[in-house]
């Protein structure tokens, strides 16, 4: 059971404490062999696909196909706005990168948002994941591959590009 905390320490806690702690431990995965590192990194990727479609860019309770496609395409920096394309049982979706203060594309990454971490080209992997999942929820069909097409970090695209292969 949590103990009683001021509002003044838990700001303190999930504003600088948390962030610090989360870079510190980024930057020992990245110290590990690769077969660990991307073990660690799956699961990271995994939980914010999971939180994501909980709260950010997942199909709402009675939305419609259009529906949907209209709330990616709306949502704000820097969780959208997202296009998607289809042709049969590919989408193409389109994620609109938010712009550094350095005029570059940013990951859509929460721990690059927040400055912990710069990007991590194995994160990609799970941007498509997520992609897979948004289209996989929408349509109520099993993903058979979701795949990056491109990405800032990958081939250096200004935004990021994902491809989801649906089965019949």
């Amino acid at each position: 059971m949590a103990m009683q905390i001021s509002e003044e320490i838990k700001s303190l806690m999930c504003g600088t404490w948390l962030p610090a702690i989360m870079a510190t431990v980024l930057q020992g995965v990245k110290e590990l062999p690769v077969q660990h590192r991307n073990l660690i990194l799956t699961k990271m990727c995994t939980s914010c696909e999971d939180l994501a479609m909980m709260g950010a860019v997942g199909i709402k309770s009675g939305m419609s196909w259009d529906e949907y496609v209209k709330f990616l395409e709306g949502l704000p920096p820097p969780i959208g706005p997202w296009t998607i394309k289809r042709t049969g049982d590919i989408f193409d979706l389109f994620y609109e990168c938010s712009i550094g203060a350095d005029g570059r594309p940013r990951c859509h990454c929460p721990l690059v948002q927040l400055g912990i971490t710069e990007p991590l080209p194995e994160c990609c992997s799970g941007g498509a994941d997520l992609a897979g999942r948004m289209i996989s929820t929408a349509t109520s069909k099993l993903v058979a591959k979701a795949e990056v097409i491109g990405s800032p970090l990958r081939n250096g695209e200004s935004f990021c590009h994902y491809r989801v292969h649906i089965s019949h």
